[in-house]
């Protein structure tokens, strides 16, 4: 690509762009920025192709342009939203956020999952995203972030804290439902 293969674009555009999407949803809170974020990052890469340096975290480098194009042409504060759009969770993997969609079959649920996320704070949200729906360890989200390991670590597990005491008693049904259905099953 930084040679000005056209085709190796391509190929790192359409293998990273579901990634990509479902990680600028989660900072945008809106599936079109995301969209808009990721096609400037691409374009604004083909336009500097030749005095690019190469990386060694293709995936790192990307996740770190896109946070910053987001951050630096967005003037409100971001929120992170259920998306039930299908484009964006394509992917085989289940996303922290569908599982939360998922739990959310009643008003009641509804509630009190939006009520434990609000209490998060952007970064912890950011942080769980990476860690969880991502799969990146602490060492890529240091690359991604600028923050360090530790820094990072105590970030999540703070976040996770938050969460399971706002929604002990979700899990816990939750959990009372598999046990019913494995035994019944």
């Amino acid at each position: 690509m930084i040679a000005g293969d056209a085709d190796a674009l391509l190929a790192l555009y359409e293998y990273s762009y579901k990634d990509l999407l479902s990680y600028g949803v989660q900072l945008t809170g809106s599936l079109d920025a995301a969209k808009d974020a990721i096609n400037d990052v691409f374009l604004n890469i083909w336009e500097r192709h030749s005095r690019l340096k190469p990386v060694k975290n293709v995936r790192a480098y990307l996740f770190a342009c896109i946070r910053r194009n987001i951050f630096h042409t967005k003037e409100q504060p971001r929120q992170v939203i259920m998306v039930e759009d299908p484009e964006v969770y394509s992917s085989s993997e289940t996303s922290y956020e569908e599982i939360l969609i998922a739990m959310q079959q009643s008003d009641e649920t509804r509630r009190k999952v939006q009520a434990a996320l609000s209490k998060l704070t952007d970064r912890q949200k950011e942080l769980i995203e990476l860690k969880f729906y991502q799969n990146k360890d602490y060492r890529e989200i240091e690359e991604i972030t600028g923050m360090t390991v530790k820094t990072a670590y105590n970030t999540i597990y703070n976040a996770i804290k938050v969460l399971a005491v706002d929604l002990r008693d979700v899990i816990t049904s939750l959990i009372v439902w598999a046990v019913i259905s494995d035994f019944i099953s």
